[in-house]
């Protein structure tokens, strides 16, 4: 896109705005800055600094329909506002930051573009370490870390880009071109905007769409099927359809009906490097696979190990031309919890499909040989293997990790399914209306004890009565509670702090916590 002249309007000067403002800036345009709100003062500083004019508590829409040449606009802000929907009458058009970092990124860049609505954040922090692996520079971006625009400002840092996008982005998202796109999952969320959840699939498809012809597309079955029913444009790259955790039966029906699948398009007479057309969905749907040319899909999935360990098995069952054949074995992964497992495989499959060895894939799942860097506060590995002491001056090997991030109780519920034994689980903080009730079956099963803090800790007390010991006197603070599930610990036991409450009544907020718990439990490793 040539910009050099073209006078840009840029709504919203957050940090995606500010970073779209320079990239541009630098490339010549004739910029100018708008916010609804007051503008942060270093935002103002990088502004000024400049020269970009701007203007902060409110849009003057008359003027920006007589000066812009085209919006950059913040992903805040729906489609059916006053400002966008007087610019797409005026005929002007919308872009994302994301879509103007996209018009500067080196010709030779490796890009993963990953939405869904749960663990965007981990997957792209994961894939970025994976892809530097892979003798890459590459960093993560988008809406989780750096601003997309921010890394280009010196295109020759980086070659490979892990890129979060939200439906919010992709909405003015156009011509970016992923090599690999994930499609993680989706659960209702955002429905103020966008109505129901088909709305919220059609923003987030868009993304898969955009993958360039020559890339690949990893996406969740139930979403796939989803889209299917609705009808939605199938992408031009392969696609690799991701099933999650299966019995050994439900995998057996997977490779059964793969089989199935190629029988029944030659019945219907279709060639294999034929799209499938619309109306044969129907005829198809009865199968458990969703339907490609079979040189364009490939399928893949977990199954558990035979012992208690959770250990478990990683298939890829490949197309024609669609990654190979490839069988993991995981003892001990990185990351615990089976959600997160489907997050480092869809970052495996990026990985693969750039030509990296599987060896070095298995190695950075596994815990013991990997060298990845934990995102902080989200199960967060604070002391893994490592010897603490407690207040007695006894010494014991625990595990201690910060889910801070958990701030309600479905968040804390599934950092409790990601481990099957010995969990210590602190939970309190500020209440948010959430019942603690539903953590009952949990406890006498993989929850040894709770131990409340803060001013939820007589509701949570109150929710769980009857439950005797395992539920622990109320801390005042979160630090008293951790010290005393630390002084009752044995050797493996887990410390997960996961506290289904907002931070506020002891600190400035989830980070500000989550950093607090881990200075405490690294003051109380030993080094041996």
């Amino acid at each position: 896109m040539e910009v050099k002249g073209k006078k840009i309007w840029i709504v919203g000067a957050a940090k995606s705005g500010v970073a779209a403002a320079q990239l541009l800036h630098a490339q010549g345009a004739r910029l100018f800055v708008t916010d609804a709100a007051e503008i942060e003062s270093s935002s103002k500083a990088v502004l000024n600094g400049l020269g970009i004019e701007f203007e902060e508590g409110g849009h003057s829409i008359e003027k920006l329909l007589s000066d812009a040449d085209f919006v950059v606009l913040s992903p805040s802000i729906p489609l059916d506002k006053p400002l966008p929907m007087s610019a797409r009458q005026a005929g002007i058009p919308m872009v994302s930051e994301i879509e103007v970092a996209s018009w500067f990124l080196p010709e030779s860049s490796f890009v993963v573009g990953i939405t869904g609505t749960n663990g965007k954040s981990t997957t792209t922090h994961y894939a970025a370490q994976l892809l530097t692996l892979g003798q890459l520079t590459a960093v993560p971006c988008g809406n989780y870390g750096r601003a997309f625009c921010d890394t280009l400002l010196d295109p020759a840092k980086f070659n490979a880009y892990a890129v979060e996008v939200s439906s919010y982005q992709l909405e003015t998202t156009l011509t970016f071109r992923p090599n690999v796109s994930v499609f993680l999952n989706l659960q209702n969320d955002h429905l103020a905007r966008y109505g129901t959840l088909d709305e919220y699939l059609k923003a987030k498809w868009r993304l898969v769409l955009l993958t360039q012809r020559s890339g690949l597309a990893v996406v969740d079955n139930n979403v796939f099927l989803h889209a299917l029913r609705l009808g939605l444009a199938l992408p031009e790259c392969p696609v690799v359809i991701s099933y999650g955790f299966l019995s050994k039966s439900e995998a057996t029906v997977v490779m059964d009906t793969h089989k199935a699948v190629v029988t029944k398009r030659k019945s219907l007479g279709l060639c294999s490097d034929q799209s499938l057309p619309q109306a044969s969905y129907g005829a198809l749907a009865s199968l458990a696979l969703p339907v490609l040319s079979e040189h364009k899909m490939a399928h893949v999935w977990c199954t558990r190990g035979d012992d208690d360990e959770g250990s478990f098995e990683v298939h890829i069952l490949s197309g024609e031309g669609v990654l190979k054949d490839i069988t993991f074995n995981i003892n001990e992964p990185v990351l615990p919890g089976d959600h997160n497992q489907l997050n480092i495989l869809a970052a495996s499959l990026a990985a693969l499909h750039l030509g990296m060895h599987p060896n070095i894939i298995r190695a950075q799942w596994q815990s013991k040989t990997s060298v990845y860097r934990h995102l902080a506060h989200r199960l967060e590995d604070v002391a893994k293997h490592q010897t603490l002491r407690a207040s007695s001056g006894r010494s014991v090997h625990a595990r201690i990790v910060n889910d801070s991030k958990a701030t309600n109780v479905e968040s804390m519920l599934v950092a409790v399914r990601s481990f099957p034994q010995g969990l210590r689980l602190l939970l309190g903080g500020e209440p948010k209306g959430d019942s603690y009730a539903v953590l009952a079956p949990f406890i006498g099963s993989n929850v040894i004890k709770v131990y409340p803090f803060g001013k939820a800790a007589p509701l949570i007390c109150q929710q769980l009565a009857g439950l005797g010991d395992a539920i622990a006197k109320p801390s005042r603070s979160m630090l008293d509670a951790a010290q005393l599930a630390l002084d009752e610990c044995s050797d493996g036991d887990v410390v997960l702090l996961s506290p289904a409450c907002a931070s506020f009544d002891e600190f400035k907020n989830f980070e500000h916590r989550g950093d607090s718990f881990r200075n405490w439990a690294l003051q109380r490793v030993i080094n041996i």
